[in-house]
């Protein structure tokens, strides 16, 4: 069986994307808001592994560490709030409470109060299965039954929508979903591939196994207020001043991990899932620097 260097893998991946400039220089209106902004709040997701958790009242994952080098480059004045569910988070950011989240989805409905910075991110969804189950399971075969799915998560409504019959199980985070999974309660988990990869070795490798594609794609964003666009406009150019160096450092740590030890149970299909990643992650910054280009020809 052909085994898979995932360094080497994300460094060719990364070589498709034209290098970005380093360092964020902001005009003097974006210096300007700023000053006369001394306070952005911001919350961390309690759980929403490996991209931003909360671990001994510490924020951690991939979206923290782009979050902390933006606060560094750009001088943020950052303000964290107390960690919730993304409900909570998100009802907060709609009273404004909160300016600022990471690891977003846009959708319609979160657009009508928060505006979104392009996508650092790109990760598909899957069914996450017991090991006794079909691995070729399929949402039309889980009609009538139990799924878990993140309440208030972007894939919820399509789910809900796309498959009605089948008995959605609203839960607060993929985490609550893998343990209803492993006791019994649920008969699948919908869950981001990064989470479901994380997850799986967290929990029981033996006992869990990733299924099939849902068919809706995370593209992670930053969210901020949607009457603070200057804002959306500082963080897009710290977006823009990161290096593919700087987003290899900031990844790596979170991403390489997915794929599990030679013999861990699924831990080649692991190491299968997380290039997929790494490729969506690479194609969609492919697409961002041309994008980039084309403004500035």
């Amino acid at each position: 069986m052909c085994r898979f260097n995932l360094k080497l893998s994300w460094l060719l991946l990364l070589s498709l994307v034209p290098l970005l400039a380093a360092g964020a220089a902001l005009n003097a209106e974006q210096q300007a808001w700023l000053q006369q902004h001394p306070q952005i709040i911001w919350a961390p997701e309690s759980d929403y592994r490996p991209f931003i958790y909360v671990e001994g009242q510490r924020p951690q994952g991939l979206s923290y560490d782009l979050l902390k080098l933006l606060q560094k480059r750009l001088d943020l004045p950052l303000q964290q709030a107390a960690a919730a569910p993304l409900e909570q988070l998100l009802s907060d950011a709609r009273a404004r409470k909160i300016d600022l989240l990471t690891s977003l989805r846009p959708t319609a409905e979160r657009s009508e109060y928060l505006a979104f910075t392009s996508a650092y991110v790109q990760v598909p969804t899957v069914l996450l299965l017991r090991r006794d189950q079909r691995a070729n399971l399929s949402l039309k075969d889980l009609q009538h039954q139990k799924v878990a799915v993140g309440e208030g998560y972007a894939v919820e409504s399509f789910v809900r929508r796309q498959y009605p019959e089948v008995v959605w199980q609203g839960l607060p985070s993929d985490r609550d979903g893998v343990q209803a999974l492993l006791s019994r309660q649920v008969d699948g988990v919908v869950l981001d591939l990064g989470s479901a990869t994380y997850l799986l070795q967290q929990f029981n490798p033996k006992a869990l196994q990733i299924g099939t594609r849902i068919g809706f794609d995370y593209p992670l964003s930053l969210a901020y207020r949607k009457d603070w666009p200057e804002l959306g406009s500082i963080l897009e150019s710290g977006l823009h001043s990161i290096s593919l160096q700087e987003r290899e450092a900031l990844f790596a740590p979170w991403l390489q991990p997915l794929a599990t030890s030679p013999n861990a149970p699924g831990g080649q299909l692991i190491k299968i899932a997380a290039l997929l990643m790494l490729l969506l992650t690479a194609l969609l910054l492919a697409g961002y620097a041309w994008q980039r280009r084309d403004r500035q020809t």
